[in-house]
């Protein structure tokens, strides 16, 4: 079962399947249409080779970091986000558990090579200066020399911070570990957004089994609908007994006001078609909640009369 029968969002492929190695392709379906790369990678065969300085000097760093596995850190993140969706439990709340991002996964990643980098600089008696020596003078013993301008001044100041603080400050794709990995930032994150509407339909499939619910018998012509108002959930395309038995079983608790909130949330991202949420329900929906939280009045309970509302006397 699937309550997106209408909605419009284009799964990107996965981080872990470019990693792997897997023909990248746009996925695509009768209901795409929003488009997101913030968590799709561009990787080349020759694109860890084709950035390294052939210099024979000293090179540790990018020997720690051919010694970390990337494909683990997705692996692992993949696993988690697929665990959260198999015990969504019984609410309706997409924001019930964090998503495992590609972001955080390096960030773990870059935390593994920059732990092992700062123990070895805590190991001299003066940790700071042997840092600063490593990465900009060419004199030391120390010094490293496959590294670009850009690099080293990223691998300055995450050891550095790993140094002093025993972590360092979000995720810098121009470090060498992330050689020849092209990451596009600046769109949709579409991955998040299926996790979210994966766990949403587990969440809902469970409440539903729960009440007794055949969910292998609901069709695709079976369509949820969330007044924006009340958070009323309605169910259409089955039989009444079944309608009144979904309708009860969804309509508890904040279930309505967070399906709804998730369904306008995918579809006002940037860049998603979505006929769900049409430009004149959006702004119904903001003035309706904006007025009823200064006022305690629905707009539909006031009379208007030339450009005012009033109360009902």
């Amino acid at each position: 079962m699937n309550i997106f029968f209408n909605s419009r969002i284009n799964a990107n492929q996965s981080l872990l399947n470019v990693l792997f190695g897997q023909q990248q392709k746009a996925a695509s379906s009768q209901n795409t249409g929003c488009r997101g790369t913030r968590d799709t990678l561009t990787i080349s065969a020759s694109g860890k080779e084709k950035l390294t300085k052939s210099t024979s000097g000293r090179t540790h760093n990018t020997s720690i970091d051919s010694s970390i596995d990337l494909k683990s850190y997705i692996a692992s993140a993949k696993k988690t986000n697929q665990e959260i969706i198999e015990n969504a439990g019984t609410q309706i709340n997409a924001k019930t558990s964090e998503y495992m991002s590609t972001g955080k996964a390096f960030r773990a990643a870059l935390t593994e090579k920059y732990s092992k980098l700062a123990a070895e600089a805590k190991t001299h008696s003066n940790p700071e200066n042997y840092i600063h020596s490593k990465y900009f003078d060419k004199s030391s013993e120390y010094y490293e020399t496959n590294l670009t301008d850009t690099e080293r001044r990223i691998a300055y100041n995450y050891e550095m911070q790993m140094c002093r603080t025993g972590k360092i400050n979000g995720v810098n794709y121009q470090d060498s570990l992330f050689r020849g990995i092209e990451v596009d930032g600046d769109s949709v994150d579409s991955d998040k957004i299926q996790f979210e509407r994966a766990l949403v339909n587990s969440q809902i499939s469970n409440i539903l089994k729960q009440a007794g619910v055949d969910t292998s018998s609901i069709t695709e012509d079976c369509i949820f609908t969330v007044d924006p108002y009340s958070y009323e959930i309605t169910v259409d395309g089955v039989d009444e007994e079944t309608k009144v038995l979904m309708q009860n079983a969804l309509n508890v608790g904040n279930n309505g006001k967070n399906l709804y909130k998730h369904i306008y949330y995918c579809s006002t991202q940037d860049g998603c078609e979505s006929s769900q949420v049409t430009e004149e329900s959006k702004m119904k929906y903001e003035a309706y909640h904006q007025v009823y939280s200064y006022t305690g009045y629905g707009l539909d309970k006031l009379e208007e009369k030339n450009g005012t509302y009033y109360t009902e006397s």
